[in-house]
This record gives structure tokens, C-alpha cells and sequence, in this order.
């Protein structure tokens, strides 16, 4: 297994950066789990706002390999303050390293700042537990499992102001400025 250090979560600022993401994506969503690729590219990202997650990688053969992109997260914009989290994936190798938890606290920074103030997903059944872990719940009398094509999925939701900060240190980079 690879050595991952200096992860930072980059919020995307151009178009053609877009394509990192959607490396990401394919390798999780398509090739692991399974999704065809018309459900995974599903003509909404143009409209979205993106974040990657990228690290410097050492190899087993001791090489470093620099900004290797290792997950994403998008936020889909819903009316009256409502922020969509989805297409949360974190490569198989990078996976039990907080990866996908850093990234859900950019996009819930991104989003108080922002002026969201509910945050929503559909999980995948068996992911639930993640989401819950941070902040997440599925609503009392939203708790139907519905199924997309290869996983089930359960809607969730937060308020912004019920996610407690977790005080982990993070470099977010958000359009070139490192905070």
C-alpha cells in the first residue's frame, strides 16, 4: 500500500480542472461499484460546485509522486438555502485515512459561508454510518431505502447548525488561496 502525506482539499475553480474529478469518479463509482457511467455523468456538473482531495503519494518503490488526486465531493445548489452533497468517492488505496471526512468539512465550511443552511445527500445504505459520524441523520419520516441502479440509498440530511466542528486540522484550498 502507498504512503499518503500533505492531503489538501482543493476547491475547483476552472473547467478543465473538472477532469480530475471525474478520474476520481469513474475509478470509484463505475469501475468499483459498478454504476454505468449515463447514471454516474449525469449532466448535472456544470452546475455544481467541485472539491478534490490530492497528497503527495510514496510508492513502494520509494518514488514520490506529487498532487495525486485521491477524492472529490460536489455540492449541487437546491433552492431556499438547500445544499445537495453527493458523488463523495475516496480511492480504494487512500480509503481509512480521513479523506472522505476532510472533505465533507470543506464542503459543510463552504456551505456556512456561503449562506446554505440545510444540507442533504442520498448515502448509499451500507455508507450511512460515515455520514451519521458526521453530523448526518436520516429525517423521521424520510427513512425510505429506494433503490438506483447497483446500491440502495437512504435520504439524509443536516442543518448546518447542528454540525459540531470537529477541530481537525485542514489545508482547504479554495480558488488558489491556501486558509
Amino acid at each position: 500500500m502507498s504512503k499518503y502525506t500533505n492531503v489538501k482539499i482543493v476547491h475547483i475553480q476552472y473547467p478543465e480542472e473538472m477532469n480530475r474529478a471525474l478520474a476520481v469518479r469513474r475509478q470509484v463509482f463505475i469501475q468499483e461499484q459498478g454504476y454505468s457511467e449515463e447514471i454516474e455523468l449525469d449532466g448535472q456538473d456544470a452546475a455544481c460546485q467541485h472539491w478534490i482531495a490530492t497528497c503527495d503519494r510514496e510508492n513502494l518503490d520509494g518514488t514520490i509522486e506529487h498532487n495525486v488526486d485521491i477524492g472529490n465531493i460536489r455540492l449541487i445548489p437546491k433552492p431556499d438555502g438547500v445544499a445537495k452533497l453527493g458523488r463523495l468517492a475516496v480511492l480504494s488505496d487512500a480509503r481509512g485515512l480521513q479523506i472522505g471526512r476532510l472533505l465533507v468539512e470543506a464542503f459543510v465550511e463552504h456551505c456556512k459561508t456561503s449562506g446554505f443552511n440545510t444540507i442533504v445527500l442520498h448515502s448509499q445504505y451500507p455508507r450511512r454510518g460515515f455520514y451519521e459520524k458526521t453530523g448526518f441523520k436520516i429525517e423521521e419520516g424520510d427513512d425510505e431505502i429506494f433503490d438506483e441502479a447497483v446500491h440502495l440509498l437512504c435520504p439524509m440530511a443536516t442543518t448546518i447548525a447542528s454540525i459540531v466542528n470537529l477541530n481537525r486540522q485542514i489545508c482547504i484550498v479554495e480558488y488558489g488561496k491556501i486558509f
